[in-house]
Parts: structure tokens; C-alpha cells; sequence
């Protein structure tokens, strides 16, 4: 079991590989069975109706949310188990540097984002990337003329991997059709001209 522990270890510390652990998932059935005990009590976290292997093999390891949420389960199982370990920050990194570059009107996928929005070009400083991530958000999220201006979450469609044309928003009043006050949006689809509602209330 110890060389399990090292797997484990290792990536939560930034010395093993996102494609090397996500190997070692599915190949190494001692790994599964460490990752999968029924003597861990996970009662009050987010693992209570699963274990740490089906949390670790649902996340997707090609973008920065997914290899962030397992960096942190593989560390809440190292302290279930009595070892303390320091996180290498640069997961967390990632996701935060995405976070902060994405305009407050849209929350998309962090899949879209690494896919479409993010520079392949590695060598780019930071000031750079951020250029090229605000030139990339404004050309692929297009509004008439201004952005959503959403009373609850980000909802801006996303249809084949491209996002929907923003048209306007309505105010919704309380009365006969609807229960409480609110805002419809209307987005169109650029090729076939359909019009997408999303509605949010107060």
C-alpha cells in the first residue's frame, strides 16, 4: 500500500503528471482499492454518497476546474488517513488565473474555456494572456448592445460550441403569467436565426 500513499502524495505535490495519475486510475487496481475503502467515513463532505475513486475517475483531467477538484479530494483522503500533505499551488493557479480573466457576464465550462479561450502559445506573459483571453472572450461572446445583466448566475447559451448572439433582455413583472418579478434574455443562434429564452427571477 505504500507505494499507493507515493502515488497519491506525488501528484497532490505537483511531481506526478494529470495524464500519469489518471493512468495510474485506471490501470492500478491497488490504487482503486486504497481510493475505494469502505472504512473511510465521509460523512459531511462532498464524497458521503461515493468514494474517492469514482469522484477521482468522473473529473476530466484536461482542464483546470477538473485537475483542481482532484488535487483536493486526493488530499481529503491523505488526511482521512493520518497523512498531511502541502498542495503544489499551481493547480490552484490555474483555475484562479481562469477565474479571474472570464467577464463577471459569463460563466462558461472550464472545458470551453482551456478549448477556446485560453492561448495554445505557452510563452506568452501573463499581461499577454490576459490580452489575448479579452480579445477571445469578445470575439466569440457578442452582444447587440450591451452584455446580460443577470439577476441570478451566468446562463449564456453555449450550442455546438458556440456561444449564442445576445439580443436584449425584458423585464418580467409579477402579475398573471409569471409569480414573481424577473428578466427574460434573448439569445439567437447566428446560423439558424433561432431564438433562445432564458428567464431568471428574483
Amino acid at each position: 500500500m505504500a507505494d499507493e500513499i507515493q502515488i497519491l502524495k506525488d501528484f497532490v505535490e505537483g511531481k506526478l503528471s494529470d495524464k500519469d495519475f489518471e493512468q495510474q486510475l485506471y490501470t492500478n487496481q491497488d490504487l482503486e482499492k486504497r481510493l475505494s475503502d469502505p472504512a473511510i467515513d465521509w460523512r459531511g463532505t462532498y464524497l458521503q454518497n461515493t468514494t474517492a475513486y469514482f469522484y477521482l475517475i468522473e473529473q476530466d483531467y484536461k482542464n483546470a476546474e477538473g485537475r483542481l477538484n482532484a488535487q483536493g479530494t486526493v488530499q481529503l483522503f491523505l488526511s482521512k488517513i493520518g497523512v498531511e500533505i502541502t498542495a503544489c499551488a499551481q493547480k490552484s493557479d490555474e483555475y484562479e488565473f481562469i477565474v479571474s480573466t472570464s467577464p463577471k457576464y459569463i460563466d462558461a465550462d472550464a472545458g470551453f474555456i482551456e478549448q477556446h479561450i485560453l492561448p495554445k502559445d505557452k510563452t506568452l506573459s501573463k499581461s499577454e494572456q490576459k490580452q489575448y483571453i479579452k480579445q477571445r472572450y469578445t470575439e466569440l461572446f457578442k452582444y447587440q448592445t450591451k452584455p446580460p445583466k443577470w439577476l441570478q448566475n451566468p446562463e449564456w447559451p453555449i450550442k455546438n460550441d458556440q456561444p449564442l448572439f445576445f439580443l436584449g433582455q425584458i423585464e418580467i413583472k409579477k402579475g398573471d403569467f409569471f409569480h414573481d418579478e424577473g428578466s427574460m434574455y434573448l439569445f439567437m443562434d447566428p446560423e439558424t436565426e433561432i431564438i433562445d429564452i432564458v428567464k431568471q427571477f428574483y
